[in-house]
């Protein structure tokens, strides 16, 4: 079993100020999550249309004992364990440390089983359910690209840093162009986040100010290019790739 688990701050293997928590069983996080998409026939012909094929929510059941130090210890750690409802749900161990976010869907199960034993199950679903690992940073400036990568099993989504004075840029991940009008001055960094393909400056949302958005996401295993231009001004972008795993 893994070396530690935590889950919305709680500890679920592992030792913390209640005792010693005891995982023997983790379903569901190894694993990828089941599919789902559509299925058409052909009419008059063999097989069937390709459709597009997404991943459910991942469901994960975690199931464990505890060994405190007395009764009260145990009452102690159910009336915090029951309280969770959700937050980072976190492995780490027998590979990579990874983590998604998690919501309760299931009623936590306690059990004490003596004054300092207990047993305990809880069921949590991620909704996306991606897991993620290490974050990667790279930088590239005008006339320097850079390669940039990731060591995840799923596509990555790039989350940019633009920061100098520049009336506009030109951002290009694997060849394909995000181009922003909204000028860019020292003192207001602009932000882009693939996920949704939205500029922000200092934070705010940004409505227009983005003449092109061919938004692009790194896959796994390969080396793309980042790379930005200004046609006057200094400009330097920065990228964060998380490793991003199913």
């Amino acid at each position: 079993m893994a070396d530690q688990i935590m889950w919305a701050g709680r500890t679920l293997s592992g030792t913390d100020r209640y005792g010693t928590w005891v995982t023997t069983s983790l379903e569901g996080w190894w694993d990828s999550p089941e599919p789902k998409g559509e299925d058409a026939d052909r009419p008059n012909a063999d097989g069937e249309y390709e459709l597009p094929v997404y991943n459910q929510a991942r469901l994960i059941s975690v199931t464990g004992g505890l060994h405190t130090q007395s009764h009260d210890e145990t009452h102690e750690a159910m009336t915090w364990l029951t309280g969770a409802m959700s937050g980072r749900f976190q492995v780490a161990g027998h590979g990579p440390e990874l983590w998604c976010q998690a919501v309760r869907s299931t009623g936590v199960k306690f059990t004490p089983i003596t004054d300092t034993y207990a047993q305990w199950q809880v069921r949590v679903k991620a909704r996306d359910p991606r897991k993620f690992g290490e974050k990667r940073t790279f930088t590239a400036a005008p006339l320097a690209n850079t390669a940039i990568h990731h060591k995840g099993n799923y596509q990555a989504t790039p989350f940019l840093t633009v920061t100098g004075s520049a009336p506009g840029y030109t951002i290009k991940i694997a060849g394909q162009a995000f181009t922003v009008t909204r000028a860019l001055t020292s003192s207001q960094p602009h932000t882009i986040n693939y996920r949704d393909g939205r500029l922000r400056v200092n934070g705010a949302l940004v409505t227009g100010g983005v003449s092109s958005s061919r938004i692009m996401l790194v896959d796994p295993g390969q080396r793309d290019t980042l790379e930005i231009s200004v046609t006057s001004g200094t400009a330097t972008v920065t990228c964060e790739l998380i490793d991003t795993y199913i």
